[in-house]
C-alpha cells in the first residue's frame, strides 16, 4: 500500500508521544493480564526471560526499538499483576487466615486519609498466631471499637477474619474485587479487648492527618450544616457524611466528578497559592517547589485517589515546563501520570474514578477543539466531557446523563467559586478563625444555588436515562469511535487528502452502522425464556424474562440489613443491569419477610402492572405495608388460586396451590405455587411449600412433573419429601438460602436429592442460578461456577 506522504505512522506517532504510549501499553498489558492470566511460579520465570531478551534486543536494534520497547512495558503490565496474585497466593498471605476462628495478631493501625470521618479502619498485620504476615490489610469497623484508635498505633488483639464477600449475582457489586484491588485481604471482627502496644511515628503522614482534622473543624464549626457536609466533600474529599439524597442529584445530572477531587481543585489551589508566594517575591525555583511539595500533601491528604494524582502532576509538570524551558505536551504529561499512577498502584486502572479521570480528559482534549467551532465555548468541554462519561455511566450505573451537558456548563463555574472561596476561607482560618466564619457564611448562597439548582435539573425529563448495562465489547466499541473519529474530523491531526479522509469517514460510519444493526437483530431474534434464581440470601427472588421481551417477578427478598432489603441491594441491581424498568407481574408466593419484604422497594422504583398474592394470604405487618403501597403506586392487585393460570407470550403460569376451600394450613403450605410451562420445558416453583402441603398436591389431579424444581423453604427437612420428588421428577434443583441458623439446606435432603439423581444448584455455593431455554432444550448455570 502506499504510503500517504503527508501522514503519520503509527511509530511516528509512538515517537512524538512517547510516554502516552507506554502508558496505554502498561495499562493493557495490566487488563490483558487480568483476563487471561494464570498463577504459576513458571509462568512468571518465562514472562521475566522474555522481558529480558526483548530488552537486549531493543538496545541493539535501531530500527525496531520502538515496537520493541512497547512490547516490553506490555509485558511489564503483565508482570505486575503477575506479582500482585503471586503476593495474594503467598504462604506470607493475610488471606490465607480467612475463616479460621478467632486469631492472635499484633497489627499497626493506618487510617485512610481520604474518608477519616468514614467508619472504616485499615489494620497492616505484622504477626498472625505468631505467623509472620507480609501482605494484605484487614477492614475494620471502627463503630464496634472498645477504645479510639488512631494511625500509627500498634495494637494486639484477637479478630475473627473473612475473606469480603464476592458479586453473587449479575449487576451487583464484588466488595472482594474491590478491597483486593486495595490490597485488603480480610474483613475483621473483634473477639474481645485490643491491647495498645506503642505508637509508631511517621511525622510526614501524621502531619497531614492533623491538619486534614484541624481543617474538617474549621468547616464544621463555620458552615451551616448539612452544607458543611457538601463543602467538606468538595474540598478534602470528606464524602461519607454527604446526604444520600443529594450524591443521587449528582448522578443523575451527570456533576458527580465534582466530588472527585480533580484538575478543578488543583487548578483554583495552584492559581491561589502562586499569586501568594508571588507577594513575597521568592524566586521561581523555591515558589515551584513549595507549590509542588503542597500539592504532593493535597494529594495525600485526599486520600491518593486517581483524579486527584492525575491532577497533580499534571499540574507540577505544567508549571515545571517553563523553568526548564519546554513545552508542556498535554499527551506525554497524561502518560507519565498515567504511568506513574499503575506503577504505584497497578490495580487502580479497574477503579471507575481512574476511568472516568482519564478518559474524559482525552476526550476533552482530543474533541474540544472540533466542537468549539459548533458550539461555542460554553458548551464545547461539556459535550467532549459528556461523550467519554456515556459508555461508562451506562455499564457502571446504567444511566445516560444528557443533561449533565447543561447541568456541568452551570455547574462548573459555580463550582470554582465555592472552591477557591473555601480554599481561601481554609487558609485564613488557619491565621484566625474569625476569617473562616466571614468566608463560609458569604459561600453560603453558591452552595445552596448549586445544591438546589442540580436538585431542579433531576425533574427535566429524559434528563437521565436508565439503560441496561451494555457489554464491554459495546463500551470498547464506543471508546473506539469516540478517539478515533477525531482524526478524520480535525485535519491538523492527520493532515490527509480531502478525498481520503472523507472515504476514511465514510467507511467507519458504515461499519459502525452495520456492528450496531448486528447487535440490534440479535435481540430481536432472541425467543428464549430466561430465569434467575437470584441469591438473596436467606430468602427468594425469581425474575423470568419471556421470549417476548416482558419480565415477571417472584418474591423480593428478605431485609439485608437495618433499613434495607434485599429488593433495594440485590433485585433492583438485577432489574438495572438487564433494563428492566417494567414487570408485567410481580407474584408473592406469600408474606413471610424473607420473601416479601424486597417488594416494597420494588413497588417505589419499578413500574408494576399487577401484584398476585395467594387467595388467602396472611394478613401481617408486611401484608397490610405491601397492599398501601400498590395503593398509593396505583398498583392493582389480584388474588389468585388453584386452578388460575397466567400468559405472556408462549409462557404460561398455572397456579397449583393453594386451594380456596383448603383451611388449616400454615402460612408456608398456603404458599402460591406456579407451574410455568413454556412449550415442552417446565419449571416448578414451591415457595416455603411444607410437606403437609405437598401432600394435598399429590392427592389432586393436578400436573407436578417439571424439568426444573425450586425446592420449597429454601432445603428444610420439613419440605420435598421423597414421595413429593418422586411425583415431580425433576432433573434440576434449586436450593435458595444464604447464611442461616435454621440448618437449610438440611443434609438429609442434600442425600435424597443424590439418590434420586437430583442436580443440585444453591445460591448460597453457585451465586444466582441461570436459566435458558427455547422450550425443547436448556442450559443452566451459577453465576460463579
Amino acid at each position: 500500500m502506499r504510503r500517504l506522504r503527508t501522514g503519520l505512522r503509527l511509530t511516528e506517532f509512538v515517537t512524538a508521544s512517547p510516554l502516552f504510549s507506554s502508558a496505554v501499553l502498561l495499562i493493557l498489558g495490566i487488563i490483558a493480564y487480568e483476563h487471561i492470566g494464570v498463577v504459576s511460579g513458571l509462568l512468571f520465570f518465562f514472562l521475566n526471560c522474555i522481558i529480558f531478551v526483548l530488552s537486549v534486543t531493543a538496545f541493539f536494534e535501531k530500527k525496531r526499538r520502538v515496537l520493541l520497547i512497547l512490547v516490553v512495558v506490555f509485558l511489564g503490565g503483565c508482570n505486575i499483576m503477575h506479582w500482585q496474585e503471586l503476593k495474594y497466593v503467598s504462604s506470607y498471605s493475610l488471606d490465607r487466615y480467612n475463616s479460621a476462628g478467632s486469631l492472635e495478631l499484633i497489627a499497626l493501625v493506618r487510617e485512610e486519609t481520604g474518608s477519616l470521618q468514614g467508619n472504616k479502619l485499615l489494620l497492616k498485620p505484622y504477626f498472625v498466631e505468631g505467623n509472620e504476615v507480609k501482605y494484605g490489610y484487614i477492614q475494620i469497623d471502627k463503630r464496634y471499637l472498645p477504645v479510639e484508635l488512631k494511625s500509627g498505633d500498634l495494637i494486639r488483639a484477637r479478630f475473627f477474619l473473612s475473606r469480603p464477600q464476592d458479586a453473587l449475582n449479575p449487576g451487583s457489586f464484588s466488595a472482594y474485587k474491590y478491597l483486593k484491588r486495595k490490597g485488603v485481604y480480610s474483613l475483621g471482627y473483634l473477639d474481645g479487648e485490643i491491647e495498645k502496644l506503642c505508637e509508631l511515628d511517621n511525622f510526614f503522614l501524621h502531619s497531614i492527618i492533623k491538619l486534614k482534622y484541624r481543617l474538617i473543624r474549621l468547616v464544621d464549626e463555620n458552615a451551616e450544616r448539612p452544607y458543611n457536609e457538601f463543602l467538606k466533600a468538595l474540598i478534602l474529599g470528606e464524602r461519607d457524611r454527604l446526604p444520600r439524597e443529594w450524591a443521587e442529584d449528582f448522578t443523575l445530572c451527570g456533576v458527580n466528578h465534582l466530588l472527585a477531587i480533580s484538575g478543578l481543585h488543583t487548578g483554583y489551589m495552584v492559581l491561589i497559592f502562586l499569586t501568594l508566594l508571588k507577594m513575597f517575591r521568592l524566586p521561581e525555583g523555591i515558589r515551584y517547589t513549595v507549590l509542588s511539595i503542597l500539592i504532593i500533601i493535597y494529594i495525600v491528604m485526599t486520600g491518593f485517589r486517581s483524579s486527584i494524582f492525575r491532577a497533580g502532576v499534571l499540574s507540577i509538570a505544567f508549571i515545571w515546563a517553563p523553568f526548564f524551558k519546554r513545552k508542556g505536551d498535554i499527551l506525554n504529561i497524561l502518560g507519565l501520570t498515567a504511568f506513574l499512577n499503575n506503577l504505584l498502584a497497578p490495580c487502580q486502572v479497574f477503579d471507575t474514578g481512574f476511568q472516568f479521570s482519564y478518559l474524559v480528559l482525552l476526550s476533552i482534549v482530543f474533541w474540544h477543539e472540533i466542537l468549539e467551532k459548533l458550539t461555542g465555548p460554553v458548551f464545547s468541554v461539556s459535550i467532549a466531557a459528556f461523550l467519554a462519561s456515556f459508555p461508562l455511566t451506562a455499564y457502571y450505573f446504567n444511566l445516560i446523563v444528557p443533561v449533565g451537558i447543561i447541568a456541568n456548563s452551570l455547574a462548573i463555574p459555580l463550582a470554582g467559586i465555592i472552591v477557591s472561596g473555601a480554599i481561601i476561607s481554609l487558609l485564613s482560618g488557619l491565621i484566625n478563625p474569625v476569617f473562616a466564619a466571614v468566608g463560609f457564611k458569604l459561600l453560603g448562597f453558591p452552595v445552596r444555588i448549586l445544591i438546589y439548582s442540580i436538585k431542579i435539573m433531576t425533574f427535566i425529563p429524559s434528563g437521565a436515562i436508565e439503560t441496561a448495562t451494555p457489554s464491554l465489547f459495546r463500551v470498547l466499541f464506543c471508546f473506539f469511535l469516540i478517539f478515533i473519529l477525531p482524526f478524520y474530523l480535525k485535519k491538523r491531526i492527520i493532515p490527509l487528502n480531502e478525498a481520503r479522509r472523507k472515504r476514511g469517514l465514510i467507511y467507519i460510519l458504515s461499519v459502525s452502522l452495520i456492528i450496531i444493526s448486528l447487535f440490534n437483530l440479535k435481540a430481536v431474534l432472541r425467543r428464549d425464556l430466561e430465569i434467575s434464581f437470584l441469591a438473596v440470601g436467606q430468602g427468594d427472588s425469581i425474575v423470568l424474562s419471556t421470549p417476548g421481551n416482558k419480565h415477571i417477578l417472584v418474591d423480593g427478598g428478605g431485609y439485608a440489613g437495618p433499613g434495607s432489603t434485599q429488593g433495594r441491594y440485590t433485585v433492583l441491581p438485577y432489574l438495572k443491569y438487564r433494563g428492566i424498568r417494567t414487570l408485567e407481574i410481580v407474584f408473592i408466593s406469600h408474606f413471610d419477610a424473607d420473601h416479601a419484604a424486597g417488594i416494597l422497594d420494588i413497588i417505589e422504583t419499578r413500574k408494576v402492572k399487577v401484584l398476585v398474592f395467594p387467595v388467602n394470604f396472611e394478613r401481617n405487618e408486611i401484608a397490610e405495608e405491601i397492599i398501601a403501597k400498590a395503593k398509593r403506586y396505583n398498583i392493582p392487585v389480584l388474588l389468585t388460586r388453584e386452578g388460575d393460570c397466567f400468559q405472556l407470550d408462549e409462557v404460561f403460569f398455572r397456579v397449583l396451590n393453594p386451594s380456596a376451600d383448603f383451611r388449616g394450613l400454615s402460612s408456608n403450605d398456603n404458599s402460591l405455587v406456579l407451574r410455568v410451562e413454556y412449550r415442552d420445558f417446565s419449571l416448578l416453583l414451591t415457595g416455603d411449600l411444607e410437606k403437609e402441603g405437598e401432600n394435598r398436591l399429590l392427592g389432586g389431579e393436578l400436573p407436578l412433573q417439571s424439568s426444573v424444581l425450586k425446592f420449597g423453604h429454601h432445603g428444610s427437612n420439613s419440605s420435598s419429601s421423597e414421595k413429593f420428588l418422586k411425583a415431580v421428577s425433576p432433573l434440576e434443583g434449586i436450593i435458595s438460602a444464604g447464611k442461616n441458623n435454621y440448618g437449610h439446606p438440611a443434609r438429609e435432603i442434600l442425600e435424597r436429592s443424590s439418590r434420586l439423581g437430583i442436580r443440585l444448584w444453591r445460591t448460597d455455593e453457585a451465586g444466582a442460578v441461570l436459566i435458558r431455554t427455547n422450550g425443547y432444550d436448556y442450559s443452566i448455570e451459577g453465576y460463579l461456577q
